[in-house]
């Protein structure tokens, strides 16, 4: 039976503020459970937990992401925030198509392309601004 996890996390996926990686962690646990659960046939059966817990998560953690962007003066701010739309949108689409195809598969291929890209590629842009200002704000 294999238990290796979905998505290893390590200093790739690091933006380096702490607040950002922390809750990248947390999605990333989400996405690995419901890697488990498929793995063990059980996919479709906590798809609906899976979907919550990310649609709650993805809230939380774009509310985060967008506060210190503004914060910070990030100037693709607006860019971000289309993201950020798009995800919930596509989220909700791809977990529907999961529940009427029987397929947590769908959802969970869609979860981690979209999240590995997020946090690695589009995150990474912002890094730098975001990370001088956390580090300017006082202890």
């Amino acid at each position: 039976m294999n238990h290796a996890l979905l998505i290893q996390w390590s200093d790739v996926n690091s933006s380096g503020i702490p607040i950002i990686d922390d809750q990248h962690q947390g999605i990333v646990s989400v996405i690995n459970s419901l890697a488990y659960f498929v793995r063990q046939n059980k996919g479709e059966y906590f798809l609906n937990t899976a979907f919550a817990m990310m649609d709650s998560y993805s809230k939380l953690h774009f509310t985060t992401e967008e506060d210190l962007l503004r914060a910070a003066g990030y100037a693709h701010l607006a860019d971000h925030q289309r993201l950020h739309g798009n995800l919930v949108r596509e989220s909700f689409f791809k977990a529907s198509e999961s529940f009427r195809l029987h397929d947590p598969r769908i959802y969970l291929d869609f979860l981690k392309n979209w999240w590995v890209d997020h946090i690695n590629v589009q995150d990474q842009k912002f890094a730098e601004t975001v990370g001088r200002y956390v580090a300017s704000l006082p202890s």
